[in-house]
C-alpha cells in the first residue's frame, strides 16, 4: 500500500514538473528594458592644447559597447547602462595620477547634479568622505560608478537598495532616446589638476528577453 502511494506521488510530482516546463516554453519570455549609451564627447575643462582626442566606439567584447579614450595623461574605457558606469583607467605614465571621487559630479538628464558613488564605498557610507584612488605609474584600475542620490535605504526591507539612473519601465524609457548626461573627474597629476567632462548620449532603447538560470525563470 505504502509503495503504491510513494508511486502515485512521485507521479504527481513528474507530472507537476512537466507541465511547469511547458508552461515555461509557451510562456512569452519576460522583457527587460536596455539602453544604448554612447560617450559622445570628453572635454578637459581648461585645456587648449588642441590635444584632447575623441573616445571612440571599441569593439574588443561581443555583448558591451564600450569607449575608449586617451590623451598624454590616461587612457581609460568607458561603457554605461541604466545602472551607471564602468571604467577602465590606465596610467601611461612614469607619474602617479590621483583620482578625487567627491571632487567628481553626474549631471543628469534634467542637468541635476549628483555626489558620485564607487563600487569600493559602502552604501552606508554614501554621504561620507570617499578616498580617493591612486593609479601608480603604468598602473590601471577598474572602477563602477552611480550616484548616491540613487541609493536609498528600504523602509520594508532595511536595506540600501540601488536605483538605476533611468527608469526601466519600457513606456517611459522611450522618451528618454536622446538625452543627455555628463560625468566630471578631477585628475591630479604631478601637482596640477585637470577636471576631465564625459558627455553621454541614450541612442537607443530596447526590449531583451531577460535571463533565465533555471527552472521557473529562477
Amino acid at each position: 500500500m505504502i509503495k503504491h502511494i510513494t508511486i502515485i506521488a512521485l507521479t504527481a510530482v513528474l507530472l507537476l514538473l512537466a507541465a511547469c516546463a511547458t508552461n515555461q516554453d509557451g510562456a512569452a519570455p519576460r522583457m527587460v528594458t536596455k539602453y544604448d549609451i554612447a560617450l559622445t564627447k570628453v572635454n578637459r575643462i581648461g585645456d587648449a592644447s588642441g590635444k584632447v582626442k575623441s573616445p571612440v566606439a571599441d569593439t574588443t567584447l561581443v555583448d558591451k559597447v564600450r569607449y575608449r579614450y586617451e590623451d598624454e595623461i590616461m587612457r581609460t574605457i568607458w561603457s554605461a547602462t541604466e545602472n551607471g558606469f564602468e571604467v577602465t583607467f590606465y596610467n601611461p605614465t612614469e607619474k602617479i595620477i590621483t583620482i578625487d571621487w567627491d571632487g567628481g559630479q553626474y549631471l543628469d538628464y534634467d542637468n541635476i547634479g549628483h555626489r558620485l558613488l564607487i563600487s569600493k564605498t559602502k552604501d552606508a557610507d554614501k554621504d561620507k568622505p570617499q578616498t580617493p584612488t591612486v593609479i601608480s605609474p603604468r598602473g590601471n584600475m577598474i572602477e563602477t560608478i552611480t550616484s548616491a542620490d540613487h541609493v536609498r535605504l528600504s523602509s520594508v526591507m532595511g536595506l540600501y537598495v540601488r536605483e538605476p539612473l533611468l527608469p526601466t519601465d519600457y513606456a517611459s524609457a522611450v522618451r528618454y532616446n536622446g538625452k543627455e548626461m555628463k560625468l566630471t573627474l578631477p585628475i591630479t597629476t604631478d601637482g596640477n589638476t585637470h577636471v576631465y567632462e564625459h558627455d553621454f548620449k541614450v541612442v537607443g532603447v530596447r526590449q531583451v528577453a531577460a535571463k533565465s538560470s533555471g527552472w521557473f525563470g529562477l
